[in-house]
């Protein structure tokens, strides 16, 4: 069974309540995906990260979500959040930036434009917002998805969705502690837990770029869910199943590529990590 860790966002008009009654537009969430298709261990807290290491915490720093169509943008707006860092039984939300206007606007928030050449003058509407944190631990890391942010997204056919995992700098973490001591670490992602039982924490500062091309309805009453999913349980684990020492940094640049080589973005109304119409995504 595949154990992943996953973010969702739920993409509702931007005018219009979400379903689940978090906030307008997208509600980025984050679950593990014991969700998908098993039943959860009453009580867990970690995930089984294989020979001997246990998971407890992970965090991570999305630093751009774009969304990309024709719609016109509506006028630029702040990212409502779902809480605050270390907000009561959910994944904690280290903040989040304005959302942007349509292409060539300027008006983008988070992020300081796209790092990946999307913007240009096509006519397009490109919606971004960023930087905010995921950060999980406990039974939160384990079962449930735990709603993150909010970010205000027009109605609309949309065609391409990405999301970009980097490193931020203090001046991008603004007000939030989380992102701020992330950006100090020089982190995009932490890793809490124990191997043996000793202690363990492992940084990477590796940038994962991810897209999902194909049609994307946001629907004016009930939105739409994506779902970015990282399979963490092979973080620590070689080709053939051994382990990768996180306290080895001779193992990290392999570490990395796993953490890399698991992610991937989905189409997912109905929340079960697989995508609903099998558009494409890298």
């Amino acid at each position: 069974m595949r154990n992943s860790f996953i973010v969702s966002a739920a993409l509702c008009a931007a005018l219009s309540g979400c379903s689940s009654g978090t906030s307008k537009g997208v509600t980025v969430s984050a679950s593990t995906a014991s969700a998908v298709g098993a039943t959860p261990k009453a009580g867990a807290t970690s995930i089984d990260g294989g020979n001997g290491i246990s998971i407890d915490r992970i965090r991570l720093v999305v630093k751009k979500f774009e969304i990309e169509g024709a719609p016109a943008c509506a006028p630029a707006a702040a990212a409502s959040s779902s809480g605050t860092d270390g907000m009561g039984g959910m994944g904690g939300m280290g903040g989040m930036g304005g959302m942007g206007g349509s292409s060539g606007s300027g008006g983008k928030g988070g992020s300081s434009g796209s790092d990946d050449g999307s913007g240009g003058d096509d006519g397009e509407c490109e919606i971004e917002s960023g930087p905010f944190l995921v950060d999980l631990s406990g039974s939160d890391l384990a079962i449930g998805v735990h709603p993150v942010a909010g970010i205000d997204v027009p109605s609309g056919t949309y065609e391409e969705l990405r999301f970009q995992i980097h490193v931020i700098d203090a001046s991008q973490a603004g007000t939030s502690a989380g992102l701020a001591e992330m950006a100090a670490a020089g982190a995009s992602v932490l890793v809490d837990g124990t191997q043996g039982g000793a202690a363990f924490q492992f940084k990477s500062a590796i940038t994962v770029d991810q897209k999902r091309e194909g049609e994307i309805v946001v629907d004016p009453a009930t939105g739409v869910n994506v779902t970015l999913d990282l399979d963490a349980s092979g973080w620590f684990k070689a080709a053939d199943g051994s382990k990768l020492d996180p306290a080895d940094p001779a193992a990290a640049s392999a570490i990395d590529a796993n953490i890399r080589a698991s992610v991937r973005v989905v189409h997912d109304d109905d929340h079960d990590g697989e995508d609903d119409d099998h558009g494409s995504g890298g």
